[in-house]
C-alpha cells in the first residue's frame, strides 16, 4: 500500500514538474514575442517620425512659390498635419522625450504657426515666406539627422532604447543609444522663435514702467491681507525672471508679481458651512470692492464642501471679458477669504475697436440660426490678442446648443462651439 502511494505521489510530482516546465516555456516564448513586438513598434514609430519631419520640410519649402490663397491654405494644412504627426510619433519612441523639449517645441511651433496662417484669404507676405523658409530649413536639418541616425541603427552602430531593461532594472544597454544621440543633437539645435498671434508665438517684451519694487511688493501684500508689513515674512522668491515673491503670515500665503498681488491661499481646514451662498457672495464682493476691483460681473458660482467659489469678469464698453477671470473662494464658517487667483485677470483697459454693428454681424450666421440671442464679449485669440465679438447662442434643428462668435472688427466668424 505504501509502495502504491509512493508511485502515485511520484506520478503527480512528475506531472506537476512537466506542467511547470511547459508553463515556463510558454511564458518565455510570450516574453520574447512581446519583446519583438515592442522592438518592431519602436522601429515603426521612428520611421513615422522620419517621414513626418521630411514631409514637413518639403511642404514648407513650397511656400516661397505659392501665389494664391488656396495654395497657401493647402500648404499650411499639410504642414500642420505633418508637424502633429511628427510630434505624436516622437512621443511614442521607447524613451522619455521630455528632455527633447527644443525639438518638441520646434514641431509645435511649426504646426501652430502654419495653422495660424490658414484662412487668411491672401497669399503669404514676404515676412511669412521668410519665416516659413526658416522653419523649412530647420526641419530639413532635423530630418537629415534623423536619416543619419536611422542608417546607424541599421548598421548596428547605434541601439534603439529599451523600456523593458529600464523598467525591470536589467542593466544598461551596451553601446550608444538613440536617445543619447538625439539629446546630443538637440544641444546644438537653434530654436526658432516667431512673433505671431498663436499659442507658441514669442511673447511681447513687457513694459518697464509701472512695475513694483520689492518694497512696494511687500506693501501691496500687507495691504491686500489687511496686515502690517512686519507681520509678513518672505517665504520664497521665484527664480523665473519675473521677480515673483511669496509672503507668509501664519496660515496665509500671498504671491505678488511685479504688477501686484496675483494669488493667495489659506491652509486651514473649514469645519462646517454656516453662511449661505448669498451671504458669501456679499462678502466676496465687499472684499473685492475694498481692494479697488470695480466693474466686475459674476460669471459663475458653486459650492465645494465648505467653500463658496466665485468667478468674476470685468465689463468694458458693455462687453464681458470671460477669458480674463478673477477667482476667489470664501470660507463658509466665518466668511473669510480662503483663496484668491488673479493670474489671468487683466486690470488694464483693453484696446479694441467695434467696427461692426450687431445686425451686420448677424449676416455671418447660417440662416437656421438667424434668431439667435446675442451678447457682447471680448474674447482672446490663441495668442492672447483681445477680439471684440458678438456671441450668438441658439439651438439647431437637432436641439444641440450652438455658440457662434463673430468678430466686431472684421464681421467674420471667430469661433464656433457646439454642445449637447
Amino acid at each position: 500500500m505504501k509502495r502504491k502511494l509512493k508511485i502515485l505521489l511520484a506520478s503527480y510530482v512528475s506531472v506537476l514538474v512537466i506542467a511547470l516546465a511547459l508553463y515556463a516555456w510558454a511564458g518565455q516564448w510570450g516574453l520574447g514575442w512581446y519583446r519583438r513586438t515592442a522592438e518592431e513598434s519602436a522601429s515603426l514609430a521612428y520611421e513615422e517620425t522620419v517621414r513626418a519631419v521630411q514631409t514637413l520640410s518639403a511642404v514648407l519649402a513650397q511656400s516661397p512659390y505659392a501665389t494664391d490663397s488656396d495654395m497657401c491654405d493647402r500648404i499650411c494644412c499639410e504642414a500642420y498635419a505633418s508637424a502633429a504627426a511628427a510630434e505624436s510619433a516622437l512621443s511614442t519612441l521607447p524613451f522619455s522625450t521630455w528632455e527633447l523639449e527644443q525639438l518638441s517645441s520646434f514641431l509645435n511651433t511649426a504646426g501652430d504657426y502654419s495653422h495660424s496662417l490658414c484662412g487668411q484669404g491672401q497669399a503669404f507676405t514676404e515676412r511669412q515666406k521668410r519665416e516659413l523658409r526658416q522653419l523649412s530649413d530647420a526641419a530639413g536639418d532635423f530630418s537629415g539627422t534623423l536619416l543619419e541616425l536611422r542608417q546607424n541603427l541599421e548598421d548596428r552602430e547605434l541601439q534603439m532604447d529599451s523600456r523593458e531593461k529600464r523598467l525591470r532594472n536589467v542593466g544598461e544597454e551596451t553601446g550608444p543609444l538613440l536617445s543619447g544621440e538625439l539629446k546630443r543633437y538637440e544641444g546644438g539645435f537653434t530654436p526658432v522663435e516667431l512673433r505671431y498671434d498663436g499659442a507658441y508665438g514669442a511673447a511681447e517684451e513687457k513694459k518697464g514702467g509701472g512695475l513694483l519694487t520689492e518694497e512696494e511688493m511687500l506693501a501691496a501684500a500687507a495691504a491686500f491681507a489687511g496686515l502690517q508689513e512686519e507681520e509678513l515674512s518672505l517665504d520664497y522668491q521665484a527664480e523665473d525672471g519675473e521677480g515673483r515673491r511669496c509672503y507668509r503670515a501664519e496660515d496665509l500665503w500671498i504671491s505678488v508679481g511685479r504688477g501686484g498681488v496675483e494669488s493667495c491661499i489659506r491652509s486651514r481646514l473649514v469645519p462646517e458651512a454656516v453662511l449661505s451662498m448669498e451671504e458669501a457672495q456679499k462678502k466676496a464682493e465687499r472684499f473685492l470692492k475694498a481692494r479697488g476691483y470695480e466693474d466686475l460681473h459674476l460669471l459663475e458660482q458653486s459650492q465645494s464642501a465648505c467653500l463658496a467659489l466665485f468667478s468674476y469678469v470685468r465689463e468694458q464698453d458693455g462687453a464681458l471679458c470671460p477669458e480674463d477671470p478673477l477667482r476667489l473662494s470664501i470660507a463658509l464658517d466665518d466668511g473669510s477669504l480662503y483663496s484668491f487667483d488673479a493670474t489671468e485677470y487683466d486690470p488694464e483697459p483693453i484696446q479694441v475697436t467695434w467696427n461692426v454693428e450687431e445686425e451686420e454681424a448677424r449676416e455671418a450666421l447660417p440662416a437656421s440660426l438667424s434668431e439667435a440671442s446675442c451678447a457682447r464679449m471680448i474674447l482672446r485669440s490663441p495668442g492672447g490678442k483681445p477680439i471684440p465679438c458678438y456671441v450668438f447662442s441658439a439651438r439647431d434643428e437637432d436641439g444641440r446648443a450652438v455658440e457662434i462668435s463673430v468678430s466686431a472688427e472684421s464681421g467674420k466668424q471667430f469661433r464656433i462651439r457646439v454642445g449637447a
